[in-house]
């Protein structure tokens, strides 16, 4: 298996508050990817907190991401804990930042792949989309 590894850094003309309520937000997180999103599992003393977990997709094709750890206006990581195909090991972080512009988004995602070209597929799709949906919210 290789690991696939995908960096996207975002500025945003916002406050480090204002991005990080948006992005940490699983019922929002729909509006910014372009697929549905649905808070399925409450986390502890955060709803989107640590063990959250969100539904992202559609139908059979969706998968389920658990939060592990959160830093408010800081740093979300998750990694996926239900589907995903043919995608294992999939961990996500987003570090937050100021910039010189308001704020800075680094969103950092790692996953396998035991299918041949599917890891490659798979990164190409995902950056496109999350690079698309963050400019929705720049």
């Amino acid at each position: 298996m290789t690991q696939q590894t995908i960096e996207i850094v975002q500025d945003f003309q916002k406050p480090v508050a204002e991005v990080f309520a948006l992005l940490s937000d699983h019922n929002q997180l729909g509006k910014v990817l372009g697929v549905p999103v649905r808070r399925v599992r409450d986390g502890k003393g955060d709803v989107n907190g640590v063990g959250s977990v969100r539904r992202l997709g559609f139908g059979p094709l969706a998968l389920e991401e658990t939060v592990t750890a959160v830093s408010p206006n800081r740093s979300i990581d998750y990694r996926i804990s239900k589907g995903g195909g043919p995608v294992r090991n999939h961990s996500g972080q987003l570090k937050f930042s100021g910039s010189s512009r308001g704020s800075r988004v680094a969103w950092t995602i790692q996953f396998d792949s035991p299918v041949p070209l599917v890891g490659p597929i798979v990164k190409a799709v995902l950056t496109q989309g999350i690079r698309l949906g963050l400019k929705r919210i720049a």
